[in-house]
């Protein structure tokens, strides 16, 4: 096991950890995998309701994942199909992250061969602390509202309505200590949703043990929880924007030959990959370069004319840019998966001195490796 320090120090080491392809590889597939829902959701719903607007909706957005609340004019059935969506993507994402969690805390624990495989193992047993934690705050909080929610629909009731009204408005101060709670829940329930996995992975907790957990971190060090969190965003804001001019510049090394031997047959290709891509590339590529003929041909503003080996390259393009873009975004969560555990770790060690990266035996317990088993 390595020596920690329990400080800012140790959120050095998120690129070491982080940059790794078993967590890149987790999260990549998890992106994949919700992306490829919310896509199949969408146009399926598009059919559904009106087959020439799916034709108007691939021509404008192509396979660009469009968000619910940027375009209006979809029906409600499309627009609440693009939210279930969106919650699919992020169950994916809270499970993947608890297996790069997974990883990572073993990994911290000396154990450099814990596997994918193991951590999907681990998640079958423990999902439901994650999704738990987060559904036990949200009841609790719809719990609380009910209190004075009870009291303003008693309060509709003909002729008793403003007697229950005026007798509830002597417990005006515990109303105030209620919302005082509801606003603290909901800073918890915000801290869940970056924390709960890295809990659910470095103490093998239940839902209950996660939600006590939460609580204390954010009531025993809320002002780590800010700095260590604007530190991490910090070092993404440098790692990954340097990680994506590497994909980037990989993809175009790749293509130069292909486009100096063959110009014109790449320049289509690309265009008609753009097209696919909602023009994104081209809005892209703009930014670095002036004239986008270069990369487009001439007449971008033309539908490009497509043979079979012209749209056999496009896809390649298409799919291989989706990966690139999957992949930044991938390396990003998994600096984020990488920083909560760490995080977590740190401020476990300095509420209760409870060591996290040592073994963990039964549930938030540490099991004391230093004397034989007979000893024990």
């Amino acid at each position: 096991m390595e020596q920690f320090h329990f400080n800012y120090k140790d959120i050095f080491r998120i690129n070491r950890y982080g940059f790794s392809c078993r967590r890149i590889g987790i999260h990549l597939a998890g992106i994949l995998l919700g992306y490829l829902i919310y896509e199949i959701l969408l146009y399926l719903t598009l059919f559904i309701v009106d087959g020439t607007k799916a034709q108007a909706f691939w021509e404008n957005f192509g396979l660009l994942p469009v968000l619910p609340f940027t375009v209006t004019n979809l029906n409600p059935l499309t627009t609440g199909t693009m939210w279930i969506g969106i919650v699919a993507f992020a169950a994916i994402f809270f499970l993947v992250s608890t297996m790069a969690s997974k990883i990572t805390i073993e990994q911290l624990r000396g154990d450099v061969f814990f596997s994918v495989g193991n951590s999907l193992n681990f998640l079958k047993q423990n999902w439901k602390a994650v999704f738990g934690s987060f559904f036990g705050l949200v009841f609790i909080i719809f719990f609380l509202f009910l209190i004075p929610g009870c009291v303003v629909l008693l309060g509709k009731i003909p002729f008793l309505g403003k007697p229950i009204l005026t007798l509830a408005s002597l417990f005006t101060p515990v109303a105030f200590i209620i919302g005082l709670l509801i606003v603290f829940i909901l800073t918890v329930l915000i801290a869940s949703l970056f924390f709960a996995p890295a809990i659910a992975a470095t103490t093998n907790a239940d839902a209950f043990e996660t939600i006590y957990q939460l609580f204390a971190i954010v009531w025993n060090q809320p002002w780590r929880i800010v700095g260590y969190g604007i530190f991490l965003l910090v070092l993404k804001l440098i790692f990954v924007p340097i990680w994506a001019i590497f994909c980037l510049a990989g993809f175009a090394i790749i293509l130069l030959p292909m486009y100096y031997l063959h110009t014109t047959f790449i320049q289509e290709s690309m265009a008609v990959a753009n097209k696919w891509l909602g023009e994104t590339l081209q809005k892209f590529t703009s930014l670095l370069f002036q004239d986008n003929s270069v990369i487009f041909g001439i007449n971008t503003s033309q539908p490009p004319i497509t043979t079979l080996s012209i749209t056999i390259c496009a896809i390649l393009i298409t799919l291989t840019l989706i990966c690139i873009a999957g992949g930044v975004v991938a390396y990003l969560f998994s600096l984020a998966s990488v920083g909560t555990t760490l995080i977590y770790t740190m401020l476990r060690k300095h509420i209760d001195g409870q060591n996290l990266l040592e073994t963990i035996g039964t549930v938030g317990q540490v099991e004391d490796t230093s004397l034989p088993i007979e000893e024990k």
